[in-house]
C-alpha cells in the first residue's frame, strides 16, 4: 500500500477522559516521524471540542466515525474507547480498508478476538493491539536480566497489583459488563508482561474470582490467574482491592537468583510524557547477595514506531491480533475456571 508523502495517515477514535488516554495516543502518534495525525473522533460534543482545543490547527476533529473511515488520507485507525465496544469499532474500520491499533485489552471474549483477527485477514488490513507497557523501565529493565542469564532458569514468576480500597475512577470501569471485569485494567498489562517473556506455550490455566464487598461494583475484588507453561514454568497474575498486606510488584525466581521489585504499577510520567524517566530500581539476589539495578527509560512511543515498520517496511507487527488474543484467553479461561472450579486448557495457547 503506498502512503501519502512516505507518511502514514493517522485517526484516533476516543477522546475521553481516563488518563487522558485519547490524548496521549494522539501524542504518540505525533511523535513518530513516519506518522501523521490527521484526525480524531469522539461522539460526545464535549470531548470534541476539547480535542478541537488541543489540537487546533493540524487536526481535524469529528463527532461521526463513518465521515472519518471514508477518508482517503486515513490509513490507521487507533480505538481508545471503552473495552466492550472494541470488536465492533474495529470491525467496522478494518472493513473501511483500515489498519487498525485497539488498546488494550483487545476485546472482552475470545470469540470477539477471532472474529477480529478474521476480520483483519478479510480486508487484507493489518490488525495490532497496544500493549506498550512493555516498554515501561522496569519491564524492559526485568526482561534484559532474564535474557542475560542473571537468574538462570526462570521457574516462577508473581505479578501482583494488591491493596485494601474502595474501588473508585470512571463509573465504566466498575462495571464488568462494559470493562470486562477487574483483571482486565490492569490485569491485561501484567499477563501480556509474561507471555512476552515466558518462550513457551501456556498448558493450563486456574483461576481464583472473590466478588465480597461493594455490591454497587460489579466487577470482582480479586481476582488471579495461575498460568503453567509447557516448559515447566509457573506465572501468577493477581489484582485485588481486598488485600490488607500487600505483596511486592515482581517476584521472579530463577535457579541462579531472584528479582523482587517492590514498586508500584505506576511508572513516572506515564500518560503525560511520550517517553519516561529510568527513575527506580529492583532488587537482584543471587550467591553473591543483593544488588540494586537501576530502571531502564520508558520508551512508550517505540510501540508506535514500530507499528510503522511494519506498515512500511514489513516487520512484524510488535503486538498481533494473534497475541492479543493469548492475553484474552487467559483472562476468559481464568475466569472460567474459577467458575468451574478446576483448572483448564487453553483454547489458544
Amino acid at each position: 500500500m503506498a502512503f501519502r508523502d512516505g507518511k502514514i495517515g493517522c485517526a484516533v477514535v476516543g477522546y475521553g477522559p481516563t488518563f487522558n488516554f485519547g490524548g496521549m495516543h494522539c501524542k504518540w502518534i505525533e511523535a513518530v516521524e513516519d506518522m501523521r495525525l490527521l484526525a480524531i473522533c469522539d461522539r460526545d460534543p464535549e470531548r470534541a471540542a476539547l480535542a478541537r482545543s488541543e489540537w487546533p490547527e493540524t487536526v481535524d476533529v469529528s463527532q461521526d466515525l463513518d465521515e472519518v473511515l471514508a477518508r482517503d488520507d486515513i490509513d490507521m485507525v487507533s480505538v481508545v474507547t471503552a473495552h466492550n465496544t472494541h470488536a465492533r469499532l474495529v470491525i467496522k474500520c478494518l472493513e473501511a480498508g483500515k489498519h487498525t491499533i485497539v488498546d488494550k485489552p483487545m476485546c472482552i471474549t475470545i470469540p470477539e478476538a477471532t472474529t477480529m483477527i478474521e476480520a483483519s485477514h478479510r480486508a487484507g488490513k493489518s490488525l495490532g493491539i497496544f500493549h506498550n507497557r512493555r516498554h515501561d523501565g522496569n519491564v524492559r529493565a526485568i526482561k534484559e536480566a532474564i535474557e542475560q542469564g542473571l537468574l538462570g532458569q526462570v521457574f516462577d514468576i508473581e505479578l501482583s497489583a494488591t491493596g485494601y480500597w474502595h474501588p473508585g475512577g470512571d463509573a465504566w470501569r466498575l462495571r464488568k459488563e462494559v470493562s470486562g471485569g477487574l483483571m482486565y485494567d490492569w490485569g491485561s498489562h501484567a499477563i501480556d508482561w509474561v507471555l512476552s517473556m515466558v518462550p513457551s506455550q501456556m498448558a493450563e490455566i486456574t483461576g481464583f474470582f472473590y466478588k465480597l464487598m461493594w455490591p454497587e461494583v460489579t466487577n470482582e475484588d480479586q481476582t488471579q490467574a495461575i498460568i503453567r507453561f509447557e516448559n515447566g514454568t509457573c506465572a501468577k497474575i493477581t489484582q485485588s482491592t481486598l488485600d490488607y498486606a500487600g505483596k511486592p510488584l515482581w517476584r521472579i525466581l530463577g535457579t541462579e537468583g531472584a528479582i523482587v521489585d517492590g514498586g508500584g504499577g505506576a511508572i513516572d510520567g506515564y500518560c503525560k510524557e511520550v517517553s519516561g524517566p529510568s527513575g527506580g530500581t529492583f532488587t537482584l539476589i543471587n550467591s553473591e547477595g543483593r544488588k540494586e539495578m537501576p530502571y531502564k527509560e520508558s520508551d512508550w512511543v517505540t510501540h508506535y514506531r514500530d507499528v510503522a515498520d511494519h506498515l512500511l517496511r514489513g516487520a512484524k507487527m510488535p503486538v498481533s491480533g494473534e497475541d492479543g488474543r493469548r492475553v484474552i484467553t487467559v483472562l476468559q479461561t481464568a475466569e472460567r475456571s474459577s467458575k468451574e472450579g478446576r483448572s483448564l486448557v487453553p483454547e489458544y495457547k
